[in-house]
């Protein structure tokens, strides 16, 4: 007790000193309150931010999955094609009559050839070189005489009217000649080979068809 109590001693300061530097003592403990404060506060700061990280890290962490087993390839079954039953009656299905409207063909008239001029003799009736002279009826039933001659070219028709008094010409020799004053044609061409006529005789076309000949008087 009396060595503790000498070491105690020993760590007095001797009050003197005390009074005499009140300031000094008082400057140091405020100085150590601030440095204690500052240490206290830094350590709270550290633990605040390792706590703070250490809780980041554990919610990064992902959460483990349960192994779920992988499913087991099932066998597939082979479906059973339905086996065709022959049967006896087959049944076709009846078409559903329809309301559609009937098309009536229309009527179209029958296109007959129409073939120009009129029938004056038959092919038979000349031969090559050969003239003669047939008799028509116009409309108002006057007969009027046409000379026809078969060349190379085809058949060939005049009218018989001669050109310088309108009386009708008369075969003669292979010739067209008038009797009233004595004019005489080329029953070829019409041309005149002697007058008093000076004009040609008026020609016509001419057809052959089905072993007849025609002639177009328009």
């Amino acid at each position: 007790m009396t060595s503790v109590t000498r070491r105690l001693k020993d760590f007095e300061v001797p009050r003197s000193e005390i009074q005499n530097k009140p300031t000094t003592i008082k400057v140091v403990t405020q100085n150590s309150r601030r440095v204690f404060l500052a240490l206290a506060g830094a350590l709270l700061l550290g633990a605040i931010a390792q706590r703070t990280e250490v809780f980041g890290k554990k919610q990064a962490l992902p959460t483990p999955r349960p192994n779920t087993p992988l499913p087991t390839p099932t066998e597939k079954k082979a479906i059973a094609s339905p086996t065709p039953t022959s049967s006896n009656k087959t049944t076709s299905p009846k078409p559903t009559p329809t309301n559609s409207p009937v098309q009536t063909p229309t009527p179209q008239a029958t296109q007959t050839a129409v073939i120009e001029g009129v029938v004056i003799a038959k092919s038979a009736d000349l031969i090559l070189r050969q003239t003669k002279v047939f008799t028509l009826k116009d409309s108002f039933g006057i007969p009027t005489s046409y000379s026809l001659t078969r060349t190379s070219r085809g058949v060939v028709a005049f009218d018989t009217r001669c050109t310088h008094a309108g009386a009708p010409c008369v075969l003669s020799e292979s010739l067209l000649q008038c009797p009233a004053h004595g004019s005489v044609f080329d029953p070829e061409n019409g041309e005149v080979i002697r007058g008093p006529a000076v004009e040609p005789l008026k020609s016509y076309r001419t057809l052959e068809v089905n072993g007849e000949v025609r002639i177009i008087i328009s």
